[in-house]
């Protein structure tokens, strides 16, 4: 997906910077959100400054899928 793409929501108070040299990284559904919907549909994302990029639960859960992060 492009910039352009009108099924980019812009994050109002990002944490990447403007005009950054990569885009987040997509890192999918938690376990637990995937054994629910795999679908991703309607998931809340949330974001791991380690892995620069936003994973998604269903849940209130805290923790990066990829890398266990659990500080944002």
């Amino acid at each position: 997906m492009s910039e352009d793409d009108p099924r980019v929501v812009r994050f109002p108070f990002s944490r990447l910077r403007a005009g950054g040299n990569e885009p987040p990284k997509d890192l999918g559904l938690t376990p637990l959100s995937r054994q629910i919907d795999a679908t991703g549909r309607s998931a809340k994302g949330h974001w791991c400054s380690r892995c620069k990029g936003i994973w998604w639960s269903y849940f209130l859960e805290s923790e990066c899928p990829v890398c266990g992060n659990r500080h944002g």
